[in-house]
Formats: structure tokens, C-alpha cells, sequence
């Protein structure tokens, strides 16, 4: 029987399958990319996949947003991110602003018809993540959450 590596003991490049699959990164982000694969698939007849999906989730958790802090909550490019809000823009989803405090500044936010559509929604990303979940008790849930957030905070860019 193969002994499982210690996880603070995992060095790159690795000497085995189980350092690897022990590796973090490595399953954040095979986790990444099959929630993304699968949400994608789910609300391809909506056509909110990936980043349009992340950004209108981000403005129903935070409301108004402006374009930079849209970018960094969506973990997506700032030049995709103007391109995306334009589209949402475009389909009724959100609306753009100027800043009262700031006319430089553009800020986003959903429309009623943005949050009509991510009720709407809602079921199937509901039952994805229960999905996902499945097999988890919440003390599990809740440790993964906090650790997650450490991770998050010891490198993170930024403020938000």
C-alpha cells in the first residue's frame, strides 16, 4: 500500500500520481474547470456561460460594482470584462452608470430583469452545487470554506 504524502511535504516537480492528486492547486483546479464544464453545459440554452454567469453572480452578491472591481470578484481580464458588460448591458441583464461620486468611474449593476433571470436560474445552479457537495458534511464544508479563505488572503492582490 502506497503511503499518501503529507500535503505541507509536496514538492514540485513530483514523484507520483498520489503527489499530485494531493497537490492543491492541482485540484483547485480540475474543481475549477469541472464546475465551470458543467454550469457551461447546464445554461448553454441561456447563453450565460462562464464569465457573463460569474459577473452576474457577483452583482446580485455585491449590487453595484464598478468595472475594475467586477473584473478582480470575476476573476476575469478587464478587457473581457468591458466586452461582457456589454453584452450584459445589450440583453437587459444589468445597466451601466456614472459614478455620483466620481464621474470618471463606470459602475454596474443588474436590472430587474438580471435578477429575474438568475432566480430563474437558480434550480440548476442550486442542484449543481448540492451535487458537488454531495458526500460532504458541513463541518467538512465549513473547514474547506475557512482554509480556502486563508489560501485566498495570503495571496491575494488586492483589497476585495
Amino acid at each position: 500500500m502506497i503511503k499518501e504524502p503529507a500535503a505541507h511535504e509536496i514538492k514540485f516537480p513530483f514523484k507520483s500520481r498520489e503527489e499530485l492528486e494531493a497537490y492543491l492547486p492541482y485540484l483547485i483546479t480540475r474543481l475549477a474547470y469541472r464546475w465551470a464544464t458543467d454550469q457551461n453545459a447546464a445554461l448553454c440554452k441561456d447563453g450565460l456561460q462562464g464569465a457573463k454567469m460569474r459577473m452576474l453572480s457577483c452583482l446580485s452578491a455585491f449590487g453595484e460594482l464598478t468595472i475594475n472591481e467586477l473584473s478582480i470578484l470575476s476573476v476575469t481580464e478587464q478587457s473581457t470584462t468591458s466586452r461582457t458588460v456589454e453584452q450584459l448591458v445589450s440583453s437587459g441583464l444589468a445597466e451601466r452608470n456614472i459614478s455620483q461620486s466620481d464621474q470618471r468611474v463606470r459602475t454596474v449593476r443588474l436590472t430587474k430583469d438580471g435578477t429575474s433571470t438568475l432566480k430563474r436560474l437558480a434550480p440548476t445552479i442550486n442542484d449543481l452545487n448540492q451535487n458537488l457537495l454531495r458526500g460532504v458534511d458541513e463541518e467538512e464544508l465549513q473547514n474547506c470554506v475557512k482554509v480556502l479563505g486563508k489560501m485566498l488572503k495570503n495571496i491575494k492582490k488586492n483589497q476585495i
